[in-house]
């Protein structure tokens, strides 16, 4: 359960003529002042003046959204000296790079447009406006740029404290608790971990005793039940959002097997590049896995290209909404430190030498990487090529190695409940194996759930994410690290993201001999170890419902 923090004097806002709530219609290029002042220049004017060396609409640029940084800086840092800092390097950066970031911003708004166009209809006709688009184009730099700070020790985070028992988490901002009501304990824990703390997901898995496939997949699956929450109660229907995930897209579950990997560049090789983009979007990931991402990105096929941008921009939208949803007005001595010897100072910000989201005027842009980003990028391709060719002397895939692996066991005729059968081979020597259904039978009103359950008796479970029975019927279910799991579990219940089987079990498989652990799924199921009486799947936990 998450426990709101009280938050400490000095980050309240009482200070009516530094710290009050930002009224977004006194600044030049909101929506309320362009609808008031024709002819005011756009926020992408004032930027690309800026580039010019033109201080006035510097200030202007900074006037009209620094309540956004400066808000989502008191939620990041631990007190409001660090809070202001961040925002004075914020802005420092927009100065130094004013050219670059007004391209970035022209290309970014010229692809949310597209991408909305692409998937707006009459039920999802939402359009963000001028200012809209400029907070999901700064929001994320500014985020990536506070949560470096902390990376390199620059700044102090704001302190939230684990609660292992319960899988929550305490000392969470009392501004952003309605928001993630809807998640489960762990999936609030891994969000709030990643965007506030700025914890990669395997520094996650380690703060909170998790494996780390297990963190990507509650990162994924939070923003989902996020998305969710926002298409429910919003009068205008996000079409990004909808697209992002709609009910057919989860039942579908991408038509892969959704089971993330430890590595980012294995999660590659089995083709999870667009269920990493809310990962990717949280900025859970350190700089070389971040280039591992846009790499695979701006190499993908074009509609894999688009699905990717169109989940880290809902992703975005998103994060938007709910950790910048309080805006601060930042003291009024900022600006002038800002303007104060401007471009002598640097703000430890490489990483973001180029911010652009993959977009650009013409095809798909490569970005920049340090120097070491391409020396660790070549090595890449030599091991994976080694391991490509490994994999084709050695049988190609897994299906073949576990196929041919001389201690295969082959487990036969396995019977569903919903009818079908299952045929499953385990390579113990190999630590891996597979799953194969033939015949599966349709389950009335609910969806096909795969799930990889924990040797360890106080693990989780793992979801593999769900399947139609036409799905399932073709899918060849994948198992990597078998000696960490004791059977592979399909249940029928609806789609709810939640972190465990709650439904009805359809076949369980041994992965190993006189397997025993914890019970799951249907009405008497029996609790889990160190498992709340509430549990993860409590009411309001579920992403189709409140």
């Amino acid at each position: 359960m998450e426990t709101p923090s009280s938050r400490p004097d000095d980050r309240g806002r009482d200070d009516a003529d530094d710290r009050s709530v930002h009224d977004p219609a006194s600044s030049p290029g909101s929506p309320a002042a362009e609808s008031a002042t024709d002819g005011e220049p756009s926020l992408a004017d004032m930027l690309g003046a800026t580039a010019a060396g033109d201080q006035a609409s510097f200030a202007a640029f900074y006037d009209a959204t620094a309540d956004v940084v400066h808000g989502l800086a008191m939620l990041m840092h631990e007190d409001s000296d660090g809070a202001d800092t961040a925002t004075v390097a914020v802005y420092r950066h927009l100065w130094d790079q004013a050219g670059e970031r007004a391209r970035d911003l022209r290309l970014q708004t010229a692809a949310s447009q597209s991408l909305t166009d692409e998937h707006a209809d009459a039920e999802a006709s939402y359009r963000p406006d001028e200012y809209e688009q400029v907070l999901e184009w700064l929001v994320p730099l500014a985020h990536r740029i506070m949560v470096e700070r902390f990376r390199e020790g620059q700044a102090t985070p704001i302190r939230l404290q684990v609660v292992a028992e319960e899988g929550g988490i305490s000392g969470l901002p009392e501004e952003v608790v309605d928001d993630l009501s809807a998640l489960s304990d762990s999936q609030i824990q891994a969000i709030a971990l990643s965007y506030l703390v700025g914890a990669t997901h395997l520094e996650i898995a380690e703060a909170v005793g998790a494996a780390v496939p297990a963190v990507k997949s509650r990162l994924r699956d939070g923003m989902t039940r996020v998305h969710s929450r926002r298409t429910a109660r919003e009068e205008q229907v996000d079409p990004v959002l909808r697209a992002a995930v709609t009910r057919r897209d989860v039942l579908r579950s991408s038509g892969i097997n959704r089971n993330f990997t430890r590595e980012i560049s294995a999660d590659l090789e089995k083709g999870l590049l667009v269920e990493l983009a809310e990962v990717y979007a949280l900025d859970a990931i350190d700089e070389r896995q971040r280039a591992l991402l846009d790499e695979s990105a701006l190499t993908a096929a074009s509609d894999v290209a688009q699905e990717w941008d169109t989940r880290v921009l809902a992703a975005r939208r998103s994060l938007a909404e709910v950790f910048t949803v309080h805006p601060v007005r930042p003291p009024s001595h900022l600006i002038e430190e800002v303007l104060l010897d401007l471009g002598d100072q640097e703000v430890g910000m490489g990483m973001v030498e180029e911010f652009s989201e993959g977009t650009e005027e013409e095809g798909r842009r490569e970005p920049l990487m340090k120097r070491w980003m391409v020396l660790a990028a070549l090595a890449l391709v030599v091991i994976v090529a080694g391991v490509l060719i490994w994999r084709v002397v050695a049988g190609g895939d897994v299906r073949q190695i576990a196929d041919e692996a001389p201690d295969a066991e082959r487990l036969e005729d396995l019977e569903l409940a919903q009818g079908g059968t299952a045929t499953a081979v385990l390579a113990e020597s190999e630590d891996l194996g597979y799953a194969d259904f033939s015949e599966v039978g349709t389950p009335d009103g609910a969806a096909y759930m795969v799930w990889l359950m924990p040797a360890d008796a106080q693990g989780q479970p793992s979801s593999l994410g769900s399947y139609t029975a036409e799905e399932l019927d073709e899918e060849i279910i994948e198992i990597s690290d078998l000696a960490e799991h004791r059977s592979l579990v399909v249940t029928a219940e609806e789609v709810t993201g939640r972190e465990r089987p709650a439904g009805d079990v359809v076949v369980e498989i041994p992965l190993q001999d006189g397997a025993s652990g914890p019970s799951y799924g249907g009405p008497d199921t029996a609790q889990s170890p160190g498992e709340d009486s509430s549990g993860d799947d409590s009411p309001g936990d579920s992403a189709d419902g409140e």
